[in-house]
């Protein structure tokens, strides 16, 4: 697992029964984070098929909705690429900084898109997006999960039969790395 952007804050406190506010597209609605992480208050935000500038509209909704989340979880930008849209970081930027304004004493988390196996996709496009949003994220000071990589060298074969979806192992495997990822986080503050 790459653990990137370390340029978190320093000043964050995590509570060991916190709240957790996981935000994005399919990859968010298609799991029951609760299940996953029970010593945590789960609010999920996920819409199916939704791109990123969906999500950007719909966060003044969630600010109404979720008062102090301990740590945010941004997975987005899948639905871009699908549909051929790669100039999505900026607006990723935007939601950063919006939700950092909001949640100033939150740990604010972008995770790292798969590499998706569709046959249009632009060769090697889902690498340098990543290298992209990684970069965004030392400049917002929020943390970067890379952890799809080391996903896929564990198990090469982490996505059901279209190429995009995960199997249930791989978001098994995903949520795990997202608990060792925020013990990272508590360990270093």
């Amino acid at each position: 697992m790459e653990m990137l952007g370390r340029s978190c804050k320093e000043t964050t406190r995590h509570r060991a029964q916190g709240t957790f506010l996981f935000l994005g597209d399919n990859f968010i609605v298609d799991f029951d984070w609760q299940k996953r992480m029970p010593f945590f208050q789960v609010h999920s935000y996920g819409v199916p098929r939704e791109e990123v500038q969906g999500l950007l509209k719909r966060l003044q909704q969630i600010e109404e909705r979720v008062a102090t989340p301990d740590i945010i979880l941004i997975m987005t930008g899948i639905n871009n690429v699908i549909a051929e849209d790669y100039t999505f970081v900026d607006q990723i930027r935007r939601i950063v900084i919006r939700l950092s304004n909001t949640y100033p004493d939150a740990e604010i988390i972008v995770n790292s898109l798969p590499n998706i196996r569709i046959s249009f996709l632009v060769d090697r496009a889902i690498y340098h997006l990543n290298a992209d949003i990684n970069k965004m994220t030392r400049q917002t000071g929020c943390c970067y999960l890379g952890n799809f990589a080391g996903l896929a060298e564990q198990d090469a074969d982490i996505f059901e039969k279209d190429g995009i979806m995960l199997t249930p192992k791989t978001y098994d495997r995903w949520a795990r790395s997202i608990l060792e990822y925020v013990a990272f986080l508590v360990e270093e503050n």
